[in-house]
């Protein structure tokens, strides 16, 4: 374990006590610094681990005033970056540290790091499935399952953290070196939070800023937004997508196979064909972890095994009902539009459920999209948005007050050859407690208008 390098730091503010903040605590408190934690949630389950691991717990709105009196601020990822604290730290010279920094900070392990607008958990999970499978031990950390402190902390020396990182968590690193650094495509996203797409751009590209020339930047060159930012890698370059690679190791996507060359020139090639899915999205995933692994020294066996095994995860185009020709698919993990764009071309016959919290992203984009939508189901705050993007596509579109009136209404609709869609291309916060959630109660609502025991008035009550 590598000395920890907290620069002098005797106290500390940590805002927020999800798994992040507590695993903040956690690791301050055991190095006996001494932490102030705040909590806006009176019963927040991380209250009391926090004071159990010794720290001071203060349920505050505003921890602003707690800023002048600590050494550093550790804020979680839902902490803005204009939030009062943050602000009052940057302008007072207190650091802000993200919990992956910190992390990094205490012991440096062999970090992966890979971000992205969306893929994020795909590739995570697919890179280090491809590690352990060629005999590299990994974990993911992160922005997935357990924080990175947590992991690197109590993993064996050696362990490769491949680490999903989110550009909240990006935002306040500044010595977190990946020896590889995934940015698998870039949109507009996350507007309420960074301020404009510039600044979230910048915080994506913060994953490269502690890279020396002998590390790797990994880019999709099909995204010309990803492609653009890297000229701020100082290390080596290596690309996958259709668009072909130069040199050196890299992926190329053909019509119909992947072909994957490694640093020492071999060449590893996965049909297409093989894979549990083929649309673009996934391939293109798929592509990213595949030169990400054999980067990391996975062998070519492992990667082609798990390449052919994966399935995403739950919500990201997760069919849950196929009955009478008709397919009910939950894409609720697509918050954003370029999620929700991807969905939108997989298919052919669609009726789309959308909408919720746009965080003040531009949902015009999606127009380009709907070639393949016959009607839209829309929800949430953003609703009238999308009514106005499906007006200008020709698309026509009715307003839902719920998730469950909106499928009931897409049932009454499917014909054989459909596939009801739920890709709301917005966040879920205002009508559910997150994605997951209205996920689960799409399939729910989906299995249940689908179940042929219903009579239409039970189905429609």
């Amino acid at each position: 374990m590598a000395e920890p390098r907290l620069d002098g730091v005797r106290r500390a503010l940590v805002i927020g006590l999800g798994r992040s903040g507590v695993a903040a605590v956690n690791a301050l408190t055991s190095r006996g610094i001494e932490v102030v934690a705040t909590e806006r949630q009176p019963d927040a389950d991380g209250i009391a681990r926090a004071r159990a691991a010794g720290a001071d717990v203060r349920p505050a709105t505003d921890p602003a005033p707690i800023v002048p009196t600590v050494d550093v601020v550790v804020p979680s990822p839902g902490v803005a970056e204009h939030a009062p604290a943050i602000e009052r730290a940057l302008g007072e010279g207190v650091p802000v540290w993200s919990e992956p920094e910190l992390g990094w900070r205490l012991v440096a392990r062999d970090v992966v790091g890979i971000t992205g607008t969306n893929g994020k958990t795909s590739v995570t999970e697919l890179t280090a499935g491809m590690l352990s499978a060629g005999g590299v031990r990994a974990e993911t950390c992160g922005n997935i399952g357990r924080p990175f402190t947590e992991v690197a902390l109590a993993s064996e020396p050696g362990t490769t953290l491949v680490a999903e990182l989110s550009s909240f968590q990006l935002r306040f690193t500044h010595t977190l070196r990946p020896r590889i650094g995934t940015l698998l495509n870039l949109a507009e996203d996350h507007a309420d939070w960074h301020g404009d797409a510039a600044a979230y751009a910048d915080a994506k590209a913060r994953l490269w800023r502690s890279q020396t020339a002998e590390d790797w930047a990994v880019i999709n060159r099909d995204d010309p937004r990803a492609r653009g930012l890297a000229d701020r890698a100082p290390g080596r370059l290596a690309w996958f997508g259709h668009a072909g690679v130069t040199d050196g190791p890299g992926v190329v996507l053909t019509g119909d196979a992947m072909i994957a060359t490694a640093p020492d020139g071999a060449v590893v090639e996965i049909a297409l064909r093989e894979l549990t899915s083929t649309a673009p999205h996934h391939v293109s995933n798929v592509a990213a972890a595949t030169l990400t692994a054999l980067l990391a020294g996975a062998g070519a066996d492992g990667i082609v095994e798990t390449a052919r095994a994966f399935r995403p995860g739950r919500h990201r185009i997760e069919t849950v009902v196929e009955r009478d020709g008709v397919r009910w698919v939950d894409d609720s993990k697509a918050t954003n539009p370029h999620a929700a764009a991807a969905a939108l071309e997989a298919f052919d016959r669609i009726l789309w459920i959308a909408g919720g919290l746009a965080k003040g992203v531009d949902l015009k984009v999606l127009g380009d999209h709907l070639g393949a939508v016959r009607h839209a189901f829309l929800i949430g705050s953003a609703a009238d948005e999308l009514a106005s993007v499906c007006e200008l596509g020709g698309v026509q579109a009715t307003h839902h007050t719920t998730l469950e009136g909106a499928v009931r209404a897409a049932a009454t609709m499917a014909q054989p050859g459909d596939t009801v869609l739920l890709a709301p291309a917005c966040a879920s916060f205002d009508m559910f407690r997150d994605y997951a959630e209205r996920g689960d109660r799409f399939a729910a609502s989906a299995r249940e208008v689908t179940d042929p025991r219903q009579t239409p008035e039970a189905v429609d009550g």
